[in-house]
């Protein structure tokens, strides 16, 4: 159906009640002086979002940072025209901004790195991104910078980690707490039966995270009540598929709202007696799964009742070239009995009396058996996915090469398209819309809609006739901003050595 304003009046109210993103987001307009203006591209292709087929010829209306109207251009009344600002978007598509649903842009805090990243996917129509475990201090300055336009880019949203105990063992986990006892801060959390789960929710919230993620070991029945305490102070809890000693099967069934990569999917499909058997140790090693099973069925059946966005990252699955790329999540099978035991600086040398102690090194690694996940079976997982009608959300967790002029995302669209098989439209839905979905923004981003933010990627090629043309981004719009290509500087690639969109 077609979207009409009827004058002033709507635009006004529409740009006074259209809801922030976050605090933040109220705390950096609360200190602007300047009155809303409007722009309004005319004659642009429209693709929503919602599924809908492409309207031609359309007027886009936004006031402020929001979409006031989306309308036939015929039907744009002069008093809507008079004073905006006219932008002649004759022969270009317009699309929802695109979501980033899985990176890493603090695993060890490095503000020029993140600049960078974040400014070369801003201008190639990435306008949200959801950053999956970091230093929280260092995400809340870029947060902040992005939303008062300090620096050119995404929206950021991050998460809060919480695990077992067992994971904090390591070094990535002590880096990203650089300073502090990882663990018992407020986004590395460990945490237990004997955890106030009501509490280490709040730490999280009052930290501006977005969501919780889960890590494993983390137990089943804990989750169990991790969700509901999280839903109940209004945050969203975000897992991998499989966070061992958890099951695939209970996190989907503990109302988790996404879940990522596509290996634990493979890892879900080990059937229940042969698990058993790894868990009293007397079977360990690879075995052999039917992804066609009853196991996986029953696991996507589970998500897509509850709602469950899937998280492929088959990007991640691929050879890198840039050697500044560092592992801080686990995405394929673990190798049984690898202990990582390394401790961040100053954990052994200087411990606080204040706090408890450090975990023992432990291995962190899941035990027993294990189902092979390469590639091609991520890939296949990801098609019965999608073939079964569950969400998919379009992350990479991985970087581009430091002199690629488009971040990685373009790459994990091409991917879900040519590899997995997905048409163009659900493509382009998973990379808007079902990020949005991912993160509980989907009220404010995701689909080009009155009321939500204008965030929205003007391309001179149709994005239906394949990946490709995603790359002929005239023109970024975030919150109302406009950034068109032709400005983009790729800059000086950050010192080598240093991690980027890390897993």
């Amino acid at each position: 159906m077609r979207k009409r304003i009827a004058g002033l009046t709507l635009l006004a109210v529409l740009a006074s009640s259209a809801p922030l993103a976050s605090p933040l987001a109220a705390q950096a307009v609360s200190a602007g002086a300047q009155a809303p203006t409007r722009t309004i591209f005319v004659g642009a292709t429209v693709i929503d979002g919602t599924g809908a087929p492409a309207l031609p010829g359309m007027a886009i209306v936004v006031e402020g940072d929001v979409i006031a109207g989306i309308l036939p251009v015929e039907d744009l009344a002069a008093d809507v025209r008079e004073g905006a600002e006219i932008v002649d978007a004759s022969g270009w598509f317009a699309i929802p901004g695109l979501v980033e649903a899985h990176t890493h842009l603090a695993s060890v805090a490095d503000r020029a790195t993140a600049e960078f990243i974040l400014n070369r996917q801003l201008f190639a129509g990435v306008t949200t991104v959801r950053d999956m475990g970091g230093d929280a201090r260092a995400l809340i300055d870029l947060q902040r910078a992005s939303l008062v336009e300090e620096i050119p880019a995404p929206d950021l949203h991050f998460s809060a980690l919480m695990a077992g105990p067992g994971f904090f063992g390591n070094r990535r986990a002590a880096l990203a707490a650089a300073g502090e006892r990882t663990g018992a801060v407020p986004w590395l959390q460990a945490v237990t039966d004997e955890t106030d789960l009501a509490e280490a929710v709040t730490l999280a919230r009052g930290i501006w995270a977005t969501g919780i993620k889960v890590y494993f070991p983390f137990e089943g029945e804990l989750l169990g009540k991790l969700v509901p305490e999280a839903s109940r102070q209004g945050i969203s809890v975000w897992s991998h598929v499989s966070i061992g000693p958890a099951r695939p099967l209970q996190v989907a069934r503990a109302g988790v709202r996404s879940m990522a990569h596509s290996c634990g999917i493979v890892q879900a499909a080990i059937p229940d007696d042969v698990y058993r058997e790894g868990e009293e140790g007397t079977r360990s090693g690879v075995v052999e799964v039917d992804l066609n099973g009853p196991e996986v069925d029953t696991l996507f059946a589970t998500m897509k009742r509850n709602g469950a966005v899937l998280d492929p990252t088959l990007r991640v699955m691929v050879p890198r070239p840039w050697p500044g790329v560092a592992e801080s999540d686990t995405v394929g099978p673990e190798v049984p009995g690898v202990a990582d035991t390394a401790r961040g600086p100053g954990e052994a040398d200087n411990p606080d009396p204040e706090q408890p102690p450090p975990p023992p090194p432990a291995n962190t690694r899941p035990r027993g058996v294990v189902a092979d996940c390469g590639l091609e079976e991520a890939i296949e997982a990801t098609r019965l996915a999608y073939e079964a009608g569950v969400m998919i959300a379009a992350g990479t967790d991985g970087t581009s090469p430091p002199d690629s002029v488009f971040p990685a995302l373009h790459e994990e669209i091409r991917y879900l398209h040519e590899w997995v098989g997905m048409t163009m439209m659900d493509v382009l839905t998973a990379a808007t819309r079902h990020g949005a979905v991912a993160l509980g923004r989907e009220d404010t981003i995701g689909t080009l809609e009155p009321g939500k933010h204008a965030n929205i990627v003007f391309l001179r090629q149709d994005p239906l006739a394949g990946p490709g043309s995603l790359r002929s981004v005239e023109l970024t719009v975030k919150r109302g901003r406009l950034y068109y290509r032709r400005d983009f500087v790729l800059g000086a690639p950050p010192r080598p050595g240093l991690p980027g969109e890390v897993r």
